[in-house]
């Protein structure tokens, strides 16, 4: 098997493909090094992870972490890089896992959720393990800062998932706090991602502060973007239906611009709608609605701003190939429809 082939298995997107070739000997090491560490003599646990691992995904965390090392134009320990790729991984694996379980969510990806084909419970623990996996070749590697920029990743994604849960349901969100929940869940962990990459280089502080700065506004571009697509998207290639975020009582920035710029009759209607279950034949008229207040075209904008704040921040690296995959991954994160 190639290189280019071993990585069609992870995203089926060929932009994707072609825009991480660079890093596609890397992402076949860190899918296999991912492999040894899901190993259990608990059988339930090694198929779990297995169902996890081969479900798809853009693998962008363990790229960007490869990305942001070469990036700095200084010598790389692979081995290394390698290790601490797969650290991400594991973690985005567990949040998943853990995600999919707080949200009752039976398929992701077109397929069935860890926890519809083994329960919540050993699911939620097999979780647990995945993260204690992390842990163990972070202690491994030993490097203080990069335990202190992943534990860090830990505390905010736990406090944004607990937030973003206290505001379920709730549509007197504020988009301070909806950008409060996705700093914490998405932007600190990419943030983190490229942080680790330039530590692993031993860059000086200059890099390491531009590749954390351009991890963090990718992160927001990334989620903003995400949270669009949750209504614009093709479900066929999403893996799930048109308003999920909605159905499960999550407001993002589409409807709070809307509630908040809406007339009072659109207001109420929209209210009227997602104070109970939301009914598929409701879903267009919420999107009808949030177009009428051009929801998605300033969401589209708001990513587009921090997907330029990432390109500013990359000019402070040296030019490189590497730099331009950076530059055309912003491209990419705003731009994409999967």
């Amino acid at each position: 098997m190639s290189q280019t082939t071993a990585f069609v298995k992870y995203s089926a997107d060929p932009y994707v493909i072609k825009l991480l070739e660079a890093v596609s000997p890397d992402l076949q090491a860190i899918e296999e090094r991912i492999e040894q560490e899901i190993s259990s003599s608990v059988r339930t646990i090694w198929s779990l992870g297995r169902h996890v691992l081969s479900s798809g995904g853009k693998r962008l965390r363990p790229a960007l972490v490869c990305l942001s090392a070469y990036a700095t134009g200084l010598p790389v320990d692979r081995n290394r890089l390698v290790s601490l790729a797969a650290v991400a991984e594991l973690m985005h694996m567990a949040t998943l896992i853990h995600d999919d379980v707080v949200d009752n969510t039976t398929t992701r990806r077109g397929r069935p959720t860890a926890s519809a084909l083994f329960g919540n419970g050993v699911t939620v623990l097999t979780g647990d393990y995945l993260l204690a996996k992390a842990m163990h070749l972070l202690a491994q590697d030993g490097d203080l800062a990069i335990i202190r920029t992943v534990s860090q990743i830990a505390i905010a994604m736990s406090e944004g998932e607990v937030l973003q849960m206290l505001y379920t349901g709730d549509p007197s969100i504020s988009e301070k706090t909806y950008y409060d929940i996705i700093h914490k869940k998405t932007a600190v962990f990419i943030q983190g991602c490229c942080r680790t990459g330039a530590l692993v280089a031993d860059a000086p502080e200059t890099l390491v502060d531009a590749l954390s700065d351009y991890g963090y506004h990718i992160g927001l571009a990334f989620q903003i973007a995400d949270d669009l697509l949750d209504y614009t998207g093709n479900p066929e290639r999403l893996g799930k239906p048109v308003g999920s975020d909605l159905r499960e009582g999550k407001f993002t920035l589409p409807i709070i611009i809307a509630l908040r710029e809406a007339s009072p009759a659109d207001r109420k209607r929209l209210l009227e709608i997602i104070r109970s279950p939301v009914k598929d034949g409701e879903i267009r008229e919420v999107v009808d609605i949030i177009s009428r207040y051009d929801g998605f075209g300033q969401t589209q904008a708001a990513a587009m701003r921090h997907a330029q704040k990432a390109v500013e921040a990359l000019m402070r690296l040296p030019h490189s190939a590497i730099r331009e995959s950076l530059v055309a991954l912003c491209d990419y994160v705003v731009r994409r429809d999967v």
